[in-house]
């Protein structure tokens, strides 16, 4: 049994998300989706993904402080 989830639909499929979710998720700035790529193809470690997923519903589950929030004004 192999420890990598190869191509973003197997990736999406294992996160419960859309490829285009997923895509989004590798290249924001902060804590991105830790994918790399092998050959031109895209790969996930599924210790990295389950420590990022803990990670993920630390965050969503802490209490926001005063810094963590941000008001936008819109116009």
């Amino acid at each position: 049994m192999s420890n990598f989830v190869e191509t973003w639909k197997g990736i999406a499929t294992a996160l419960g998300r859309s490829e285009r979710w997923c895509r989004y998720m590798a290249r924001r700035a902060g804590d991105p989706l830790p994918v790399f790529k092998v050959g031109g193809i895209v790969r996930l470690n599924s210790n990295d993904l389950e420590d990022w997923l803990s990670r993920q519903r630390d965050r969503s589950m802490r209490v926001p402080t005063a810094e963590d929030v941000a008001l936008r004004l819109i116009a």
